[in-house]
């Protein structure tokens, strides 16, 4: 029983001593992969921020949706659940797209833009950590309550199937003037 027990520890031992972090590694990032091929284009940590980003996650929070007449409207996004196109020399391609429309308070689509963001990254890494800014200038516009409303269309998807969209609605306010 005891040389039993010896070989089991020497066996155990051995394999802990040959594990391999990085072989390891790869195994959960194939993982990680698999898993956010199943998750839904969409989007999260969606804010109006003070100024453009500066990389994932790196941004600065507005603390307000009210807007001076003519003060920019940036938008930072983290899209999720999209695909990457193969290409040649071991990279691959995330591109993404975006309309926009404003809706004012009564629900009537006051100015829209197809293609108001096209967005493409070519990379040897099928990167999982994406992030949009958009800004949008509304000099000229009326005090009031609007809704910006984003349609983003994942390109690689979208060529290659029947396509990946999501949306998102961001509520702002332009200030009276003085």
């Amino acid at each position: 029983m005891r040389q039993v027990l010896l070989l089991i520890f020497a066996i155990s031992f051995a394999a802990v001593a040959h594990a391999d972090p990085l072989a390891d590694l790869a195994v959960a990032q194939k993982a990680v992969i698999e898993a956010w091929s199943k998750v839904p284009f969409s989007q999260q940590n969606v804010t109006f921020v003070t100024e453009p980003s500066t990389g994932y996650g790196v941004y600065k929070k507005r603390d307000s949706n009210v807007f001076k007449p003519g003060e920019p409207i940036l938008t930072y996004a983290e899209p999720i659940g999209y695909g990457w196109k193969p290409l040649a020399d071991n990279r691959y391609e995330l591109h993404l797209m975006a309309d926009l429309a404003i809706v004012d308070a009564s629900g009537d689509v006051v100015w829209s833009k197809k293609g108001f963001l096209d967005s493409t990254l070519q990379s040897f890494k099928q990167n999982m950590e994406f992030k949009l800014d958009m800004t949008l200038n509304v000099d000229g516009a009326p005090a009031g309550k609007y809704k910006l409303r984003y349609t983003l269309y994942d390109m690689t998807s979208y060529d290659m199937t029947s396509g990946k969209t999501s949306s998102f609605d961001q509520d702002f306010e332009i200030a009276s003037a003085g």
